[in-house]
């Protein structure tokens, strides 16, 4: 309410379309200057997770954000049913919790089907962007 108000009395009457680009960039803006201002504030180790969590938020606001998705990302599979064998062999770089997930995430998300048979199709590829030191 209060920020219409501020769009109104800015420069008096302006056309819809001119007020749209006027608030895409106060939102622009005032978003740059918000992270801006807390980063100085945060340790270094702290910024990621702000950064996470204000990305999360303006998706959310735009409507672009999955809530599914993001649930599974917050909290992982909840179910440890394995359908298929761990392709892995029991090497030990993937734990059968970690296949799970990768199974429930592809039976459950749309986004994601079919993943779990690509992943299988190329297990080595993963392994090695596992075990590299900068994947």
């Amino acid at each position: 309410m209060i920020y219409e108000r501020a769009l109104d009395r800015a420069e008096g009457k302006v056309e819809p379309k001119e007020r749209a680009k006027r608030r895409d960039f106060f939102i622009k803006k005032f978003t740059s200057l918000l992270y801006k201002n807390v980063c100085r504030s945060l340790f270094e180790k702290d910024k990621l997770l702000f950064s996470f969590l204000m990305c999360m938020r303006i998706m959310d606001e735009l409507g672009t954000l999955d809530p599914i998705e993001a649930r599974f990302l917050m909290t992982g599979a909840t179910s440890i049913d394995m359908e298929r064998p761990n392709p892995s062999g029991g090497s030990g770089w993937l734990s059968d919790k970690a296949w799970a997930s990768i199974l429930q995430l592809s039976r459950e998300l749309p986004a994601f089907n079919g993943f779990d048979k690509d992943f299988e199709k190329y297990i080595q590829d993963w392994e090695r962007i596992y075990n590299s030191p900068k994947p």
